[in-house]
């Protein structure tokens, strides 16, 4: 097993697993994050740290519409993640009255892509779609994720833009687990098609796949992923939480990793709980 897998794997170990502090947890905290797959690997981070500092976590997720609100007004106390780009609609809403936190990781990203079975020589750009010979092979379909989501919002400008509505293409909002498994089926069939993706993503180390060029970038360019908090919770946590919260750093890689081990090893079945917690860095 790859050094990195192995430090992931236990690293996932204990944050999935946590086991009860020795002491009383008295302190209550309102975790929130976007029900997509590489966020929850990430909260999951978020939420080991926190418990494991004495306080009681509630989870909630959602999409970005319903949770954003939820931070802007004080019903969630940390939000995983606000990606200040991406989501500049909502983040513009909130920002007010909120307190970063720390940056989980850079080079954030959202693009569109392909398999790199498909030849760069034929498709190396979102324009490239059009040419009726790519036309002929590609699947006219393209799956996205929540509608309100930064991936979905920008995927639809550039459907306007390059007029890819009309030549037969058709965006369509997915649930993560019907857009994974398109995903997985199309790969094994080696079909041609185009996903809008981000980074990190564990189908992104299931499958290579090439970003397609898109001069006007719609879809913004390198971003990050930060741990927000309310104003209302910063003003009362410990000094003690707030410098552990501060102190989280991960990478595009680690989370697509631990992304990955989730949803594809299924490391959270095959685990035992671990009693041992080391602070987080990256590998």
């Amino acid at each position: 097993m790859h050094s990195m897998t192995r430090w992931l794997a236990g690293l996932l170990a204990a944050f999935i697993f946590s086991c009860p502090n020795a002491f009383a947890q008295s302190r209550f905290v309102t975790l929130g994050h976007v029900d997509i797959s590489f966020y929850e690997v990430t909260a999951r981070v978020v939420q080991s740290v926190l418990e494991r500092l004495g306080n009681t976590v509630a989870v909630k997720t959602g999409s970005h519409s319903q949770l954003y609100p939820l931070l802007g007004n004080g019903e969630i106390d940390l939000f995983v993640a606000v990606w200040p780009a991406a989501h500049a609609t909502y983040w513009d809403q909130v920002k007010d009255n909120s307190v970063i936190a720390t940056t989980l990781f850079e080079d954030a990203r959202l693009f569109w892509a392909v398999p790199d079975y498909v030849p760069a020589a034929e498709v190396k750009s979102v324009a490239d779609l059009r040419k009726p010979e790519v036309m002929a092979k590609m699947q006219k379909e393209i799956r996205g994720t929540h509608p309100d989501s930064g991936l979905m919002i920008g995927s639809k400008k550039i459907m306007e833009e390059y007029g890819l509505a009309d030549t037969g293409y058709t965006l369509v909002p997915n649930k993560p687990a019907e857009r994974e498994a398109n995903f997985n089926d199309n790969i094994a069939a080696k079909r041609w098609f185009v996903m809008p993706l981000s980074q990190p993503n564990y189908l992104t180390r299931v499958a290579n796949m090439r970003i397609l060029d898109e001069p006007k970038q719609f879809l913004g360019g390198a971003d990050k992923a930060l741990l927000v908090a309310h104003k209302d919770f910063y003003a009362k946590v410990d000094k003690r939480t707030w410098n552990a919260l501060k102190r989280i750093s991960l990478s595009v890689k680690a989370v697509t990793e631990m992304d990955y081990l989730v949803n594809v090893k299924n490391l959270h079945r095959n685990m035992r709980c671990e009693t041992g917690w080391q602070p987080i860095r990256t590998p």
